[in-house]
């Protein structure tokens, strides 16, 4: 195990400070963002050959942003801005000037953007200082990252276990303290599910809350911020949020989250354990237990409603990507099929076999499945519910391999992750959020589902549980 217990403000456990508690130092001048950035990259040094989270790194430029940062801060300047002096990792899927974005693909290792993506150029014009692009699996279809370009991203906390995907990097490197921020994007949990098995936190918005011109036609596919707490994802996300031109979808509402934390005292909360083809392994159960025991403990009122989850939404949810990308699949495997990796040659033999049948019936069992949470959501403050039915899952494993969770065969494709039902549903705002450890030193998360475009509600109720499950870093 690589993590230890940070939140110090000397040596190496700088690493781990909070982005809120960073910048108040930095304003009380007793931290400069160059002392920041200097133990971050002493860190990753040291942890990087065995984590591989990042695929290209910008030290120098980095530096030199962090001193202009630096000086703001000593000249007491009056116009600090949201991020001033902070770091922040790229997911290698977003467009960053004048750098490769390979998408994790061989096919595009030497492929580099003219321009910005949309919240990249938020996160430099709010003082931002991106210091790294974070791995992904080949064009973010995998719950493992691991690429033929860049290797096998590792879990800090057991470097046997995968960090998840697809922004697993991400997850890992906000893990193993090599930034303070990191964007994500998640389009069935790639967000949520790097978020919990790495500890994390890991935001996915409501479709349309960040601007993304790229992946903005796909319903599904969001961009959000992944931080090591609620405030700090809080911060991020106010950062990289509102209407942009360049996306039509993108809202107009600016929904502003609060920074402060918020009370468990009188949420009314739904919770949910069923949500596919197993139950949850044993010891992720119990932790979910044992948090909404805390928080009725602290006033929650809790309920277990039924919800008529249906055992295949996450083929379902897969059906509605493959059917959205299969010419491109089609056409990638056509082209330049001896440099895929044997899982996106195995998903574009997959998607052959898909039809327009299957999209609308995708979008026919959204329906069905809104009609049941609509209810819920309605009457509750939100639903919290398992992000992943096992935290058990192999740096490199393949979506063909067969797994045993609760008792059940799965495949370890969409069978063990409890996520995409909220992506069919993409208005719905949804949270991961770390709940405490398994009998193995593993992390668990919770997820926390709040009604359509209350991101507010969504980040109340996440602010509560983290104040109770406590700082653990």
């Amino acid at each position: 195990m690589i993590l230890h217990q940070p939140d110090q403000t000397k040596g190496s456990d700088l690493c781990y400070l909070s982005a809120i508690k960073a910048l108040e130092m930095f304003r009380k001048r007793t931290l400069s963002p160059v002392e920041l950035l200097t133990a971050q990259i002493a860190r990753a040094e040291r942890v990087e050959p065995q984590i591989n989270a990042f695929t290209e790194t910008f030290f120098d430029t980095a530096m030199a942003e962090a001193r202009l940062a630096e000086q703001r801060y000593m000249s007491r300047a009056t116009d600090l801005r949201p991020l001033e002096g902070l770091t922040v990792t790229i997911k290698d899927v977003l467009d960053q000037k004048g750098v490769c974005n390979s998408r994790g693909s061989l096919i595009f290792k030497d492929h580099r953007a003219d321009n910005d993506h949309p919240v990249v150029e938020r996160v430099r014009q709010a003082g931002g200082v991106i210091h790294a692009r974070t791995t992904t699996s080949e064009f973010a279809f995998g719950w493992v990252t691991a690429t033929r370009l860049w290797g096998v991203t590792r879990n800090p906390w057991n470097p046997d276990r995968t960090p998840g995907g697809s922004s697993g990097g991400a997850a890992a490197s906000l893990a193993a303290g090599t930034s303070t921020l990191a964007i994500g994007a998640d389009s069935a949990g790639s967000i949520r599910v790097p978020a919990a098995l790495c500890g994390i936190v890991g935001y996915k918005p409501p479709h349309g809350r960040v601007p993304d011109p790229v992946e903005g036609f796909d319903p599904y596919s969001v961009i959000g911020p992944m931080a090591r707490s609620v405030p700090d994802c809080a911060l991020l996300q106010n950062t990289i949020s509102g209407v942009h031109p360049a996306d039509i979808a993108s809202l107009r509402e600016n929904v502003i989250l609060p920074i402060e934390g918020f009370a468990a005292d009188g949420l009314r909360l739904a919770v949910a354990f069923d949500l596919g083809k197993a139950l949850p392994d044993p010891e992720i159960v119990a932790a979910i237990r044992g948090i909404v025991a805390k928080l009725q403990a602290h006033g929650a009122v809790i309920e277990e409603p039924s919800i008529d989850w249906r055992s295949e939404i996450g083929d379902v949810a897969r059906l509605h990507s493959a059917c959205l990308f299969a010419p491109w699949f089609s056409d990638i495997m056509e082209q330049h099929g001896d440099q895929l990796c044997d899982y996106t040659r195995w998903t574009a033999e997959f998607m052959k076999s898909c039809s327009l049948r299957d999209l609308m019936g995708s979008y026919d069992v959204a329906k069905r499945l809104y009609r049941t949470m609509q209810p819920v959501l309605d009457h509750y403050d939100a639903l919290i519910c398992p992000v992943v039915l096992t935290n058990n899952v192999s740096a490199d494993q393949k979506p063909w391999t067969e797994m045993q969770v609760n008792g059940v065969r799965l495949n370890s494709d969409y069978d063990w992750v409890a996520t995409a039902h909220f992506n069919m549903l993409g208005e719905l705002p949804a949270l991961s959020v770390p709940i405490g450890l398994d009998a193995d030193g593993m992390p668990v998360g919770l997820q926390v589902i709040a009604r359509s475009f209350d991101d507010t509600r969504a980040f109340k109720v996440a602010a509560a549980i983290e104040s109770i499950v406590g700082s653990r870093w």
